[in-house]
């Protein structure tokens, strides 16, 4: 399959293309192999470095980025026609997901490396064959939990704390918060939310793991994913959700608390309180119903069943739904005609949406009433059942009480 790959890409590439060299069809072959090792490991991640490698040599050899990355392109072709001769069903539908995940994750490492070295080049920062991020804060590395980048006017948030999943904690929250301040102070007019290629999660939700084990509110105005999203709905310019991957929880308030949210098909959504036993808190209610109907809003949070990306188009949860292969430059694209639109008329409109959306009268006596119902849920033995069982993988068995 490899040779056959390697003589379709120097056959039918594009017109301008020059015959392979032999340098090139080595990378060639050896991303070839990288891919089927993926796909027999089943995680795309080891495709990255090796990517953000080649893509260096290839940059600093004058090869374009489409020829690079139509690589990828002609394999995963070649390997789906395999697969749809074995598989059925959903198998086939799980094995398509796979290979769109490691092809896109090469793609994106790709991309990214010309991007950075093209950056560096042009304000002269470092030589053209070491590979960097593009306007990376200082002490970002590839294995950071969060990653800055700035491309023109727009500012690149990266998740990536493959260990936990993205799992929102206090130290996760933290340093988000951290990077939209040092994004603000340099003016930046557009923000992109997103998790690291690579990533099948986008984000597990709130990290279950630092949530108080009962007799206190679990999700108070000081948690940490609290103070992450009022910082994303405070952010004076548009923060865009580009999502690749399965969004759970929290992180869905995330998401919907960014001004727009782009995903491509491997997306999927839950919000998962009623898995827990979790009493989630009025204002991230109001989230969901400034995005929602009401009827759907409670499917969601009833079953805590995860929703496809076409649904979620459909429920108008996401604003564009695009193939994996164009949501990055979809999403960078959509940010950078933002960024040149008025920025005060932009800060102006966003917060006045955000008052009228998050300030809903609530009589005292109200307001009173149902934080004794969620003090309730959260001194229960249900909400302890929830933690328990998660915390042993296990489903919970909950007894109302």
């Amino acid at each position: 399959m490899i040779d056959d790959a390697v003589a379709a890409l120097a056959q039918d590439g594009p017109p301008c293309q020059s015959p392979l060299p032999d340098g090139r069809r080595r990378e060639v072959r050896q991303l070839f192999r990288l891919v089927l090792r993926c796909v027999h490991a089943g995680r795309a991640t080891p495709i990255i470095e090796p990517s953000e490698q080649i893509a260096a040599h290839c940059y600093a050899a004058g090869i374009d980025l489409a020829e690079v990355q139509g690589s990828f392109t002609v394999l995963a072709e070649m390997i789906w026609r395999q697969l749809a001769g074995a598989l059925a069903g959903e198998q086939l539908v799980q094995a398509l997901g796979l290979l769109t995940a490691i092809t896109g994750a090469g793609k994106d490492a790709m991309a990214r490396t010309y991007v950075a070295l093209a950056t560096r080049d042009r304000d002269g920062a470092q030589p053209a064959d070491e590979p960097a991020t593009a306007d990376a804060d200082p002490g970002d590395c590839a294995d950071s939990v969060v990653m800055t980048d700035v491309v023109g006017q727009v500012g690149i948030i990266t998740l990536g704390d493959r260990d936990k999943r993205n799992a929102i904690g206090a130290e996760m929250a933290s340093r988000v918060i951290a990077a939209l301040a040092s994004l603000r102070a340099r003016q930046v007019r557009a923000i992109v939310l997103r998790a690291a290629p690579g990533m099948d999660v986008w984000s597990a939700g709130h990290d279950i793991g630092e949530l108080p084990p009962g007799q206190r509110d679990p999700l108070g105005y000081d948690d940490p994913l609290e103070e992450l999203i009022r910082a994303v709905r405070t952010f004076p310019a548009p923060v865009v959700a580009m999502v690749h991957g399965t969004v759970w929880g929290g992180a869905l308030d995330l998401v919907l608390s960014c001004d727009l949210a782009v995903a491509d098909e491997t997306a999927s959504f839950a919000i998962t309180p009623a898995n827990l036993g979790l009493p989630y808190n009025i204002t991230g209610l109001l989230h969901f119903q400034g995005r929602l109907p009401i009827n759907v809003i409670k499917e969601m949070f009833f079953t805590a069943a995860p929703i496809d990306a076409r649904k979620a188009r459909e429920w108008l949860l996401i604003n564009h739904l695009v193939p994996w292969d164009r949501l990055e430059s979809f999403t960078v694209e959509l940010a950078a005609t933002m960024a040149t639109k008025s920025p005060l008329a932009i800060a102006v409109i966003k917060e006045q949406l955000r008052v009228l959306s998050d300030y809903q009268p609530i009589a005292a006596q109200v307001y009173e009433r149902v934080q004794g119902l969620r003090r309730r849920a959260y001194d229960s033995s249900d909400y302890l059942e929830g933690l328990e069982a998660f915390a042993q993988k296990r489903q919970p068995i909950f007894r109302g009480t």
